[in-house]
């Protein structure tokens, strides 16, 4: 079995540092090979080819296999949780004071992390200080802020740098946009999220909305004029349903010998058509002998 050895306790004393002592690297006797070699000769007596006809045979055969089974593999967990023992101990020793050393590093993260959130924040004014000496209100300063900027690493000659191109790209961009576009929305559009791709596909896309707003405003008079008509002509068929039946009932009293007197009433109308179709209008009236009077309304 071979040992390790190491002598230095006062090292092991004054740190964290784990240190051996001694070691045992890991040694094994058994009869495992011996166990191995009577599995390979034994088990032949067991081949199923020798059992044709008696299961009884089998059956106790298979039960001295399985017996067989449950004591090796006993034997095995028993024997590995022994070796196991002062090792799962070890460790459940070391996890304990890891967690210590955890938790004491815990209670200085506090600390720390309050110190580098107030650097943080000296940081962040000194920033807001060199961007209002900048007079540049076109958008927020939160707009182009990095929060790589806070970070202990980040150079304060990078930040003025940085802060200096993002400006410039804002002016640039609003620049390009005046080349493709007079609609302010679409500027505005882009000081919201200074992404001047974006806002390109924005504007293109406003300029087909905006047609297809105008082409509904000039389509839909016309429309809705279609729908009235349409109304007016389901109206005129359940008009002239009922005025089928009362036709019918005209006729059958007439046929009795009953007077059927009609009278002329005068209607009030108000159209609205073209002026072609107003004479087309005169020229019906006028084919039914219908008298009419029609003055044109100003609005």
């Amino acid at each position: 079995m071979e040992k390790v050895k190491i002598v230095d306790e006062q090292k092991a004393a004054d740190s964290f540092e784990l240190v051996v002592s001694e070691k045992s690297v890991g040694s094994l006797i058994t009869n495992i090979e011996a166990i191995e070699k009577f599995a390979e000769i034994r088990l032949k007596d067991y081949d199923p080819a020798l059992y044709e006809g008696d299961s009884d045979k089998a059956k106790k055969d298979r039960a001295e296999l399985n017996k067989a089974t449950d004591i090796l593999k006993r034997t095995r967990i028993d024997l590995i949780n022994e070796l196991m023992k002062p090792y799962e101990d070890f460790e459940s020793r070391c996890k304990a004071v890891e967690k210590k050393i955890a938790q004491a590093s815990a209670n200085l993260d506090e600390i720390v992390k309050a110190k580098e959130q107030e650097e943080k924040e000296s940081k962040r004014k000194k920033i807001e200080l060199q961007f209002a000496a900048k007079n540049f209100d076109l958008v927020p300063l939160e707009k182009i802020f990095n929060e790589k900027w806070l970070n202990k690493t980040y150079k304060w000659n990078d930040i003025c740098k940085e802060l200096d191109e993002a400006i410039d790209k804002i002016y640039h961009d609003l620049k390009l946009l005046d080349r493709f576009s007079e609609d302010l929305d679409l500027r505005a559009h882009y000081l919201m999220n200074l992404d001047i791709a974006e806002t390109l596909e924005y504007g293109e896309q406003l300029e087909k909305n905006r047609a297809l707003v105008q082409k509904e405003a000039e389509e839909r008079p016309e429309r809705e004029h279609q729908e009235i008509i349409e109304n007016q002509k389901k109206a005129l068929e359940e008009e002239n349903q009922e005025n089928s039946i009362s036709d019918l009932v005209n006729e059958a009293m007439a046929a009795q010998g009953h007077e059927i007197k009609k009278e002329r009433k005068e209607y009030v109308i108000s159209v609205k058509c073209f002026d072609d179709e107003m004479r087309d209008l005169k020229n019906i009236l006028c084919d039914l002998g219908i008298e009419y009077s029609i003055n044109e309304l100003q609005f």
